[in-house]
This record gives structure tokens, C-alpha cells and sequence, in this order.
């Protein structure tokens, strides 16, 4: 059996006062929306927009958002094949706005929402893997929740879409199921789309470490795979809406 190698990561985070609070531009931003929660997934109306048109679509996140890990991130990374298969389908294309940035926490994310255009179809919340190491799962529960209010007041009409990223190579993932949990349950209450990609990949530590670059970030295997689920799951609900 393949020896299981353990990997001790290490980043060295630089943070602004982002860290220890939400800009006011941020704040200007969250108060445009209502507080109140959405019991449903509204009616996807952004991503539909493929079956005759070209999609706007910005991601939001971190390492695995901008597909770290693979040989190259232009040609193989997650979103850019994810980009090729719809394109086979609906013959129109997805034109990509990543703001992501590696080794960044939600609060990254919480300030480059405030850039997305009135006229964004599609937004990809990609992000989760990091914070474990410094929110509890309450914190990022609300900065979560706080997130899709500010993306759903710059862009109202755009389809939200939370990926849960994938597992790592480890023999304790409890610090981030945490993590997991909230986004799914913020997902629900906010009325957004779930991807859950974490439970695409398999849990033996054999076959996950067969799919990863280092142990956390998926290789061109891995990220095919993240893409695969995303594909078969965005196909559904525009068929489906």
C-alpha cells in the first residue's frame, strides 16, 4: 500500500486591518441589503444565460480558487475546464473575473465583493480551507452571511454559488468540517446554491492523496474532478430553472 506522507503546512499570512475589521466601504455595502434570510434558492436566472448568451462570473476566494497545484493553472485549472464543458454544451462561454488570491481568509473576500459589477450573472464563493485555522465556525458563519449580503447588493440579480472546498490529506479534518457545516448552512438560509466538491473527492487517504498536488491543493486529476462535479451540477439546475 502507498506509504501515506503527512504534511505540515506552513503560510505566512499578511493582513491589513481587514483582519480585525470590515472597511467601511464593506459596511456601506452590507447595509444596502436586508437583513432578513431567504428560506429558498431563489429562481436561477444568471447561469441560465448560456443556453443563448455569453455569462458574466466572478470568483471569490482563495488558493483552490485560483487552482494552486496545478501544472498550469490557465489550461487546467478547475474553472477554466469548467468553462470548456459548458462551452461544449451550450456553445456560448463563461468570461471569468477571478479576484481570488492564495493564502488569503474571508475577509479578502469581503472587500473585493465590493468591486463586482451591477451586471454580474454568475458569483463563486471558493474559500473556507484557510479560515479554519482562525475562525470558529460562528466567526465564519458571519462573515460568511455578511459576504453574500454584499454580493447580492452589488449585483441583485446574479446566482450565488458557495463551494465547499476540497478535503486535504489528513488524519483529522475536524477543524475544517466546522467550516463546512457553516457554509452549507449559510448557503440554505441565504437562499444560495450549494457545491459541496469536499464530498466529490474520496475519503481513504490513498485515493485523496492520488488527486493532491502537496497534500492540500488538488492536482490536475483533482481539479478535474472538482470541475466534473461542478459541470454535472450546473447542467441540472439550468435544465431544471
Amino acid at each position: 500500500m502507498k506509504k501515506i506522507i503527512m504534511y505540515v503546512l506552513s503560510a505566512t499570512l499578511v493582513f491589513t486591518t481587514l483582519s480585525f475589521g470590515i472597511s467601511e466601504t464593506v459596511q456601506a455595502a452590507e447595509r444596502a441589503v436586508s437583513t432578513a434570510t431567504v428560506a429558498k434558492v431563489q429562481t436561477l436566472k444568471g447561469i441560465r444565460k448560456l443556453k443563448n448568451d455569453r455569462v458574466k462570473a466572478v470568483i471569490l476566494g482563495d488558493s483552490i480558487a485560483v487552482s494552486q497545484g496545478a501544472t498550469d493553472p490557465i489550461k487546467n485549472g478547475w474553472y477554466k475546464d469548467l468553462r470548456r464543458s459548458l462551452y461544449k454544451t451550450y456553445s456560448n462561454n463563461i468570461v471569468w473575473d477571478n479576484k481570488a488570491l492564495s493564502g488569503v481568509l474571508i475577509d479578502y473576500c469581503l472587500t473585493r465583493a465590493t468591486e463586482i459589477e451591477s451586471s454580474t450573472d454568475v458569483v463563486f464563493i471558493c474559500i473556507g480551507r484557510n479560515d479554519r485555522n482562525f475562525y470558529t465556525p460562528s466567526q465564519f458563519s458571519r462573515k460568511y452571511t455578511q459576504l453574500i449580503r454584499i454580493i447580492k447588493s452589488k449585483a441583485p440579480k446574479a446566482d450565488i454559488f458557495c463551494i465547499v472546498e476540497p478535503p486535504m490529506v489528513s488524519l483529522d479534518e475536524s477543524s475544517f468540517m466546522g467550516i463546512r457545516t457553516a457554509i452549507i448552512n449559510v448557503s440554505a438560509k441565504t437562499g444560495s446554491n450549494l457545491l459541496d466538491v469536499w464530498s466529490a473527492f474520496p475519503k481513504d487517504l490513498v485515493d485523496l492523496d492520488a488527486l493532491m498536488k502537496d497534500g492540500l491543493h488538488p492536482n490536475d486529476k483533482g481539479y478535474k474532478l472538482m470541475s466534473n462535479y461542478m459541470y454535472d451540477r450546473l447542467v441540472k439546475v439550468i435544465k431544471t430553472t
